[in-house]
């Protein structure tokens, strides 16, 4: 699937300029045509610059005003090799992007689902919600959460269970209903999150203790039914696995333990690479090349 919209072969070799446009994706403030920034971003993409955009509660009215939006960026992409990437970070929850309050359906968090629904219904929910997405035009989510609880301690409901057969079974449900409606979904956060998941990356944040191998199981499952296309790192420092760098840092948590050990073949993709999350003595243009170098 993520072929057809971001790897289609070239008939001849790409230039520079065009595999370094494919690595880049952009957020920004505006509802509209004619605001400021929607209107630079439409410029941007209409010039090749970058490969998409990241739509987050500063784009989101109600599901009209989504679908317009969407549909202008998306009649500036024609001179352009690939389809353009719209992605979004829709869980569920308190705080949804897709809020019922901006006129979408109600839906669960993660820990809701798993606890409150059954299969037959949480795949009901999924795809509705998944209709929803793709309504708005939407074609990439950074969904669904792969991190396991850890058990006897209050935790995210971002997170499904403390059980990896519950994270991978509702987990799947929610990729699969993502697949149908053509949306790529994005696991997330390699190989642990922790306190993020509840801090929204506002802190840095070290996993080490919390950390066990069973953290990856979801994610090895998943990968070896063919379920997983792409993969969001995690910013936390796990010394367990890498003693100086954070995930998103990491060439051996992303290329030697995710891509050689786990086989992984798909996409890398760090974001939220602005907040203090990261070290606040390394400015942004080192951080998007660490994260490069290091696989992402």
């Amino acid at each position: 699937l993520f072929r057809s919209l971001s790897f289609t072969v070239y008939a001849k070799t790409p230039s520079l300029d065009e595999m370094l446009s494919q690595m880049i994706v952009i957020g920004f403030e505006g509802v509209k045509e004619g605001d400021k920034w929607v209107d630079q971003v439409a410029r941007d993409i209409g010039r090749q610059k970058i490969s998409g955009v990241y739509l987050s509660e500063k784009n989101v009215q109600n599901p009209e005003q989504l679908k317009k939006l969407t549909h202008y960026l998306k009649t500036k992409e024609t001179r352009r090799k690939f389809p353009l990437l719209v992605i979004v970070e829709e869980e569920g929850g308190k705080g949804s992007l897709l809020d019922a309050s901006k006129g979408f359906a109600a839906f669960p968090s993660a820990y809701d689902m798993a606890k409150f629904h059954d299969i037959e219904e949480a795949e009901k929910r999924y795809l509705e919600r998944a209709q929803e997405l793709a309504n708005a035009g939407i074609n990439v989510n950074f969904a669904p959460v792969l991190e396991l609880q850890i058990e006897n301690v209050k935790t995210s409901p971002r997170s499904y269970s403390a059980h990896e057969e519950i994270v991978t079974t509702y987990a799947l449900l929610f990729i699969d209903a993502l697949r149908m409606k053509h949306i790529v979904p994005v696991v997330k956060y390699f190989p642990m999150a922790g306190k993020h998941l509840e801090n929204d990356f506002s802190t840095k944040v070290n996993v080490t203790q919390q950390f066990s191998l069973k953290q990856l199981k979801p994610y090895y499952d998943l990968i070896n039914f063919g379920k997983i296309q792409s993969v969001l790192m995690s910013h936390a420092l796990n010394q367990e696995l890498d003693a100086q760098n954070p995930a998103i840092f990491s060439s051996f948590i992303i290329q030697t333990l995710l891509r050689e050990k786990m086989h992984f073949e798909g996409v890398v993709f760090a974001h939220n690479l602005r907040t203090p999350s990261i070290d606040t003595t390394i400015e942004f243009k080192k951080r998007i090349i660490r994260s490069i170098q290091a696989g992402a």
